[in-house]
């Protein structure tokens, strides 16, 4: 493999890594947070059927979609930026529901399950987008290898992710808010 082509793997794949970070601290963090905010423990599951069905939903309908796109911005471009968008608001929400719900615990549970629902139908789109985009730039040949290098993206986006819970990274990064929800939906905003 050539550094070129390893360059282009790596810049086809790199943001599937950001979204399995994003991923990730949903699916490591997401809980306890709602549990915290007061969501009963029984509704908890109800919030995790947003993946699977978001899945079911986006992936196949963003697929046809793009794929009779006309966009002078090319037939994935539009829903990545659109779903980024709609996943950097949605991480916003998330990691900052407390301040936004001003005290008012009702609404934000409301607030949280609400934007872990989009944010799980704006990733599936973005994952949809990202794995067509690979089939449209590589070549037939090298079309194995891009999958390959998404793959390995997911596991270090899923990695990184979860070993964040390990760290105090509000000590260490204070900066990106004031509770490790917050500091790891920046993070995943990034």
């Amino acid at each position: 493999m050539s550094r070129g082509e390893l360059a282009q793997y790596i810049t086809l794949t790199v943001a599937i890594a950001g979204l399995q970070f994003a991923w990730s601290v949903e699916m490591g963090f997401g809980s306890p947070y709602l549990l915290s905010l007061g969501l009963k423990k029984s509704l908890v599951s109800l919030v995790w059927l947003a993946g699977p069905l978001s899945g079911l939903i986006m992936q196949p309908l963003v697929g046809v979609l793009s794929d009779k796109s006309t966009s002078r911005f090319g037939r994935r471009r539009p829903y990545i930026v659109g779903s980024t968008v709609c996943s950097v608001l949605c991480l916003a929400v998330i990691g900052w529901t407390r301040e936004l719900a001003g005290g008012r615990a009702t609404l934000a549970v409301y607030l949280a399950v609400v934007a872990f629902y989009f944010l799980d139908f704006a990733v599936n789109c973005l994952q949809a987008s990202l794995r067509a985009l690979i089939v449209d730039v590589l070549p037939a040949s090298r079309q194995d290898a891009g999958t390959a290098w998404a793959s390995r993206m997911i596991g270090i986006g899923n990695v990184v992710g979860f070993l964040m819970g390990f760290l105090d990274l509000v000590r260490l990064l204070p900066f990106l808010g004031s509770t490790h929800m917050q500091v790891l939906t920046t993070i995943a905003s990034a």
